[in-house]
């Protein structure tokens, strides 16, 4: 049936909303014919033949249990004609909309009419709501909304929790998507007139209604029943993790915000703008744990589903959707860093162990994903990269400059640099020094009117720093791969105050706990990129040219690791050393028989450029036996 436009204000008499028209999924969406795709054929002479795998039969799961209790014939009337309205024209009266769900919830455990109607129709009810601007409905009608949405997550709670008793699937987690995405109209909104920039939508309606699955143990209840169907093929589709994940890495982000709003039992948003302003403070921190909680074990649950695919069922699975549940599991354990760090190493761990599976097996598809992950592995990791505890400036022409500069930035309570906060660093002149004793000099990074971001050396003004009260000595104007931290060469001396010649810096350091200074996740990464034997991988025997060029990043990263640890001075205990796992000459040689041994030429052209394009990052003591 054609599906109209979405209906403007409705009454409680009228017909109601109706269903939009279906819309194509944008090219970042994921569809469960998407997700049934699967990878191209590879190459015959690098596949082979592999036998179906043999499903585990699952046990039959045990009939409903219903609880005793006599179910009024209003309820099950209003069920009937609202499952009628929308198999008729397909609209649901506002207040219909809530009053069916309220009555299949109270009487789901008790009624088979209930449960019926939940199964057939609350899909198309949750999704003709969803597609509601909110702009051009009433107050009334967007409570309707809102209040059957909070229904719609406390019935999907509450059958997760009977499947589970049962042994059964679920089939309302494609209804859980659906209230998570973030895309639908009545949380995005539609653009207004070509004048207006702002989104009509409202976004914390999506944060609440997670709010409340949390509230009713939801996201525990998910984990359990995501462990259960590990292996079997009722484990939810990528397109129902991806939008489960994609939600919860938001509500972490925001969690301050969201525990405001729960500890406060707020008020449903009533005006379609939204103040994204401060948060208000008085929330409870027991909330902001008891997101990270149910997070990490939804991702940890997802993680074993991942960890548990065969080659050939990751075969079947579409790439780029597996890349994007990758990416939601990322979003939410780099924001677990700061407070979960072990559970965010032991994603990475995860991640890893992920991409050598993808890497060694024998689907060329598989093995070029998997190296595409390792370049999403090295730019994470570097992401991850602390800053160093102190720099010591020198050769600056105004004498007093000269000397340590030490960490001044947020730190966590477990002593790591706060992730995502700006750096900076100071020096205290001593008092010895008569003429400049008790000056506070900061090196620090300033956004400029032209978004572009400089380091100074500078006098910080006391009440107004990082403008232009402040006596800056020195500046460097810094390309984008310089923004992170304060570069050691290219300062500039400023003419007002500087004096030549300007500074040289040099790094001491890293702003980590005693003794975890080479373990970072860099050198985790480099550890498992030498002890897996990954550069042997793509220059040994079955060396493929789409392969030798896909490796590029990680081996110009080892030939980096060479020198990363000459300004850190290791703890004397540590079983680490510094330099320890980093690129090797016996690599280069291998890779130099390889191109000068293998008769295939298009393999031998890009071993080639290989050694051309990472000569410039080896350091000496390996660019000279090459």
């Amino acid at each position: 049936k054609t599906r109209k436009e979405a209906a403007a204000i409705m009454t409680d008499g009228g017909t109601g909303p109706e269903a939009p028209p279906p819309e194509q999924p944008a090219a970042d969406e994921m569809t469960d014919a998407d997700a049934k795709e699967e990878e191209p054929a590879p190459p015959a002479e690098e596949e082979e033949e592999e036998a179906p795998e043999e499903e585990e039969e699952e046990p039959q799961p045990r009939p409903y249990e219903w609880e005793p209790g006599i179910v009024p014939d209003k309820c099950v009337t209003l069920w009937e004609d609202v499952g009628a309205n929308l198999e008729k024209s397909q609209t649901v009266v506002w207040q219909a909309a809530v009053d069916s769900l309220e009555n299949a919830n109270k009487y789901l455990a008790q009624s088979i009419d209930a449960r019926k109607f939940v199964e057939t129709y609350m899909m198309q009810i949750v999704s003709i709501l969803v597609e509601q601007q909110p702009a051009k409905i009433g107050t009334h009608e967007r409570k309707c909304v809102q209040d059957s949405l909070v229904l719609a997550v406390a019935i999907i709670a509450r059958d997760l929790s009977i499947q589970i008793d049962r042994g059964a699937p679920s089939v309302l987690l494609n209804v859980l998507a659906c209230i998570f995405n973030k895309k639908k109209t009545y949380y995005k909104g539609n653009k207004g007139n070509w004048n207006v920039n702002h989104l009509s939508g409202l976004p914390e309606v999506r944060i609440i209604i997670m709010s409340k699955f949390k509230q009713q143990g939801g996201f525990n209840l998910l984990a359990d029943y995501l462990n259960t169907k590990i292996g079997t093929p009722h484990f939810p589709t990528l397109d129902i993790l991806h939008q489960v994940m994609a939600g919860l890495a938001d509500a972490l982000l925001n969690s301050t915000r969201t525990a405001v709003m729960q500890s406060q039992q707020a008020n449903w948003p009533t005006a379609v703008s939204v103040n994204n302003g401060s948060h208000a403070n008085g929330h409870d921190p027991s909330i902001v744990t008891e997101w990270e909680d149910q997070a990490i074990r939804v991702g940890e649950a997802v993680m074993q589903y991942i960890h548990s695919c065969s080659e050939d069922t990751l075969k079947r699975l579409a790439t780029e959707h597996l890349s994007t549940v990758q990416s939601d599991l990322r979003r939410i354990f780099d924001r677990l860093i700061s407070t979960r760090r072990q559970a965010t190493y032991q994603y990475y761990e995860f991640w890893r162990a992920f991409v050598h599976k993808l890497i060694t097996s024998k689907s060329l598809p598989l093995k070029l994903f998997g190296w595409t992950e390792i370049d999403g592995l090295l730019d994470a990791s570097a992401d991850h990269r602390p800053p160093p505890r102190s720099y010591m400036v020198h050769n600056a022409g105004c004498e007093f400059v000269n000397g340590p500069y030490v960490f001044s930035g947020t730190v966590t309570a477990d002593g790591y640099a706060q992730r995502g906060m700006d750096i900076s660093y100071e020096r205290i002149i001593p008092d010895t020094d008569e003429q400049y004793g008790g000056k506070k000099l900061t090196l620090f990074r300033c956004t400029m009117r032209s978004q572009q971001k400089w380091w100074f050396l500078s006098e910080a003004d006391e009440e107004q720093p990082g403008t232009d009260r402040d006596i800056d000595y020195y500046q460097h104007k810094s390309k984008q791969e310089e923004e992170t931290q304060p570069p050691m060469h290219g300062w500039v001396t400023c003419r007002n105050s500087g004096t030549d010649p300007p500074p040289i810096l040099h790094r001491q350091g890293l702003m980590v706990p005693p003794g975890q200074e080479f373990l970072t996740l860099e050198h985790q990464m480099a550890k498992w990129a030498i002890e897996n034997g990954i550069i042997e991988l793509v220059l040994g025997d079955s060396v493929h040219r789409e392969i030798v060029a896909r490796s590029t990043a990680l081996i110009k990263f080892l030939a980096s690791m060479c020198d990363r640890d000459t300004y850190i001075v290791p703890v004397p205990e540590s079983p680490v050393k510094p330099n320890q796992h980093c690129l090797e000459t016996s690599h280069l040689l291998l890779a130099w028989k390889t191109c000068t041994k293998k008769a295939d030429a298009a393999v031998s052209t890009q071993v080639y450029q290989l050694l051309v394009t990472i000569l410039p990052a080896c350091p000496p003591s390996l660019a000279v036996p090459l």
